[in-house]
């Protein structure tokens, strides 16, 4: 019979409920106390994501007191008796901030953001594929032109060592060119006596016999075979396209491919008709399995999707939120036609692309006019153009236009919270100075939230903003956004984007 486990009757207190919940049953929440207990009598161990949890013996059993994290996600409770269980478990967000609903809308927008920014940036990184589509796209020639020299080196270990097989063929052989003497061919003599056989030499001038020679016409030369005429087509049709930087391409690799169909090892080998398999080759020969793997993966960009780095089961909500508030930003900015260069927002890991979005790691998007968006932006004493006098300084978000600097910081906190965090504001105000002269670089400074303002309203009144040059933004999923938007797009990025244009004009006009 079976030890009665400590996980039968794990119970949680809800602090709001103050109701006593099993663990199946209950929602945890972030930054907040949880006391638990469990009526087991021996001593066990609780461990939460590999981290023990301390706990005291008492007259109910054992009890223990646990704060979870400022984060959401997915976290394991794992007791450990006389065998190891693991009560898989989810920290949601504060509803008092953010709802589960907010919650995963925001990761969707970050996402959906990323993917516009990459069709803006053109066919210059890459990213992940799913399905599988026989068809071009601009995600397929993005795998094709970074990878490419890759199946070339792969194709000439192939070329060098093929997989081939003895294949016997009869025909006639004159008799001094038999190079062995079988069983069956006596055999043969013997029943087709004549022609130039005598007693010392008993075998006729012409012998019907088997030759065996290497053949190349395997099942997997004939796969590799369909494939290049598969890629062929694939690069004859990004040919017509006549995009930049891709025809001329195309037509490179085409050319390269229809050199291989000429290889010696191919001459005589067709083409596989039907449906694929993977053999055994195709398995474990080093050559080989890089092959098929490459072709597999050419066909998998039915849809794209772009990662976020670091991605982790319990992630920081705050983090997430601070991105969030940035992509919506470049998000506005894209379709205000602002945007120029966004590559800087992405990482390339192992054919993976990732959003480079993290603490204290400049990331910054170009505009067009000169401005930029920088998210993380650092603030050194031997910082270029600005400087601060005192600490490095990162913002989370800075727009820098015409030489001045405009303060964003997204602030994942309560209400009553909200005056303290526009005070830290002024450190950037007073703290980071040009380096020209030595004066104040930020112009206005805000921050940003998805709390209410209910016991704040003042912060968030537009009078308070124009008078004070700071004040707060309420921006969180599904809620109106013109407000801020409207901000963004009035300051002098906007000016600086008009300059460009008309730069532009003139020198279209004099040219």
């Amino acid at each position: 019979m079976a030890q009665p486990s400590s996980g039968d009757d794990l119970e949680f207190l809800c602090p709001d409920t103050h109701v006593w919940t099993q663990l199946e049953d209950i929602r945890l929440e972030e930054a907040k106390v949880y006391r638990w207990r469990s009526t087991y009598s021996l001593p066990f161990r609780l461990l939460i994501n590999g981290m023990p949890l301390p706990m005291s013996k008492t007259a109910y059993g054992w009890e223990g007191e646990w704060g979870s994290p400022f984060q959401s996600g997915q976290v394991t409770f794992i007791i450990e008796q006389t065998e190891r269980r693991a009560l898989p478990a989810f920290i949601y967000s504060d509803n008092r901030k953010l709802t589960e609903s907010e919650y995963e809308r925001m990761i969707a927008d970050i996402l959906e953001e990323a993917a516009a920014c990459y069709a803006h940036q053109g066919a210059r990184l890459g990213f992940d594929g799913d399905g599988i589509a026989r068809r071009i796209s601009l995600a397929q020639w993005d795998y094709i032109d970074r990878s490419f020299h890759r199946l070339q080196r792969i194709f000439r270990d192939i070329q060098s060592k093929p997989l081939r097989r003895l294949k016997r063929t009869e025909q006639w052989i004159r008799r001094e060119n038999v190079k062995h003497v079988t069983p069956g061919l006596l055999a043969w003599s013997e029943r087709h006596a004549g022609g130039g056989m005598t007693e010392e030499i008993p075998v006729p001038e012409l012998i019907w016999d088997g030759i065996r020679k290497d053949d190349c016409d395997v099942y997997e030369n004939r796969v590799l075979r369909r494939q290049l005429q598969e890629l062929s087509g694939f690069l004859r049709q990004y040919r017509a396209l006549e995009m930049e930087g891709v025809s001329d391409k195309a037509a490179l690799y085409d050319d390269r491919i229809a050199y291989w169909l000429r290889s010696p090892f191919l001459y005589q080998v067709r083409s596989h008709e039907g449906p694929i398999v993977i053999s055994q080759a195709f398995r474990k020969h080093p050559s080989y399995r890089l092959w098929f793997d490459w072709f597999n993966r050419l066909l998998w960009f039915n849809t794209f999707k772009v990662g976020m780095k670091n991605a982790i089961p319990l992630k920081n909500t705050y983090e997430l939120y601070e991105i969030w508030v940035f992509m919506k930003m470049v998000g506005w900015l894209r379709q205000a036609g602002c945007l120029q260069d966004a590559s800087e927002l992405f990482l390339l890991e192992q054919d993976r692309l990732v959003l480079n979005l993290s603490k204290k790691k400049e990331s910054r998007i170009h505009l067009l006019g000169g401005a930029t968006l920088a998210y993380q932006r650092e603030f050194k004493r031997s910082s270029e153009n600005y400087v601060t006098y005192t600490h490095a300084m990162y913002p989370d978000i800075v727009l820098e236009s015409d030489d001045k600097l405009y303060v964003f910081d997204p602030k994942y906190r309560l209400d009553h919270n909200l005056p303290m965090a526009l005070g830290e504001m002024h450190k950037y105000r007073d703290g980071i100075i040009r380096v020209t002269d030595g004066t104040r670089a930020v112009e206005e400074a805000f921050i940003v939230t998805p709390a209410e303002g209910v016991d704040s309203s003042r912060l968030f009144e537009e009078d308070y903003r124009d008078r004070h040059r700071m004040g707060a933004f309420r921006l969180r999923p599904g809620l109106e956004e013109s407000v801020m938007k409207k901000r963004l797009l009035s300051l002098s990025a906007t000016n600086n984007l008009r300059k460009g244009e008309d730069h532009a004009e003139e020198i279209s006009a004099n040219h």
